[in-house]
């Protein structure tokens, strides 16, 4: 259960920056909020955002949760006009790609970033972030932005940005068609001697 000094907080920042709105779909009182973006977003979205990991997006009740002070710092730099302007500001964010995609975005990791940073108190630059030369991790299959060039750029023996990637990371991705069975060279032998081996160190 929120605490009522949460409460008050985030009572004072619900009517500022379109907070009143789900960042996500407009949906009027939201009651729910992203703390990695600052954002408010209603019940069925941050069902979505959940979806997303807590890596990407770390989901918060505004009324069920316990909050933590940095949380609530994270909600007073952010708000759903200031994520707004920043995002589309970005040449790889689209309102209209799917949630996965516009969170692995690199306009996705420079706000989180931002917001981070800000929240501590501290001031926030672009050329020094972190999150600059991020590379979208998105492996869809859709035409546009983030999604599109990356794929490639696993499949062979280097990266867009000219790190050469692993040639058994890029065999492993092509094999499973970047499927994710997380086997580089085929499913392991579960008779062998060094998988017996390997569990046996595992479990012990």
């Amino acid at each position: 259960m929120a605490s009522p000094r949460t409460r008050r907080v985030l009572a004072e920042l619900r009517p500022k920056d379109d907070n009143n709105k789900c960042f996500e779909c407009g949906t009027h009182n939201p009651q729910w909020a992203s703390v990695t973006y600052g954002i408010w977003i209603c019940l069925e979205c941050s069902g979505k955002h959940r979806g997303l990991g807590v890596h990407l997006s770390f989901v918060r009740s505004v009324t069920m949760d316990k909050w933590k002070d940095t949380e609530l710092n994270k909600m007073k730099v952010g708000g759903n006009r200031n994520a707004k302007q920043f995002m589309t500001s970005q040449t790889d964010w689209s309102d209209t790609a799917n949630m996965t995609a516009k969170y692995n975005s690199k306009a996705a990791a420079l706000y989180k970033d931002k917001i981070v940073t800000e929240a501590s108190g501290d001031m926030w630059s672009e050329e020094t972030s972190s999150a600059k030369n991020h590379k979208s991790s998105y492996m869809g299959s859709s035409g546009g932005g983030a999604g599109a060039g990356s794929r490639s750029s696993y499949s062979g023996s280097s990266a867009s940005n000219g790190v050469k990637s692993s040639q058994s990371y890029s065999s492993g991705m092509s094999d499973n068609g970047g499927g994710g069975g997380g086997y580089q060279s085929g499913a392991p032998d579960f008779k062998s001697a060094e998988f017996k081996s390997q569990k046996e160190d595992f479990f012990s």
